[in-house]
């Protein structure tokens, strides 16, 4: 198994991000699956943020009690993009797919020095669309966005 590597100024940048979030009325929508986007998810739930949660498996059995806990106080949305078993490189770009197509704008964590990612390819189609942020820039620690035109 391949381990992501995110430099820790963008792991940083992305809780920061997280935590603003956390002073709107703004849901946040993701697969939550990577280490980086996992921290985000215990964040939001620490903060009772509202939270969907699109998962590229069948839903599971029995949750996390922190979730379970989201799930009783209407905080969070859980669905299935496909009814398997386990997540596998399709079903996890289908899951991406329509959790891009959900969103009003998009935030992207991508180690721009690290391997290419199908979400590289994700982002570039969406940042035509609608407005996308960029969490990528270990040495300036900027952000970039990119609105539609």
């Amino acid at each position: 198994m391949v381990q992501r590597v995110v430099p820790q100024v963008i792991h940083d940048q992305a809780l920061e991000w997280a935590k603003q979030c956390c002073d709107t009325d703004r849901v946040v929508i993701s697969g939550f699956h990577s280490p980086l986007e996992n921290a985000v998810f215990h964040l939001l739930l620490e903060a009772r943020h509202p939270i969907i949660w699109g998962l590229g498996r069948r839903l599971y059995h029995r949750y996390p009690p922190e979730v379970e806990l989201a799930l009783a106080e209407n905080r969070i949305m859980i669905f299935a993009a496909r009814n398997v078993q386990r997540t596998g490189w399709s079903t996890a770009q289908i899951r991406n797919f329509m959790l891009a197509n959900m969103a009003d704008e998009e935030v992207y964590a991508i180690n721009v020095e690290g391997r290419s990612s199908s979400l590289d390819v994700l982002y570039d189609l969406e940042r035509r669309n609608k407005p996308v942020l960029l969490i990528s820039s270990p040495v300036s620690g900027a952000w970039e966005a990119f609105e539609k035109s």
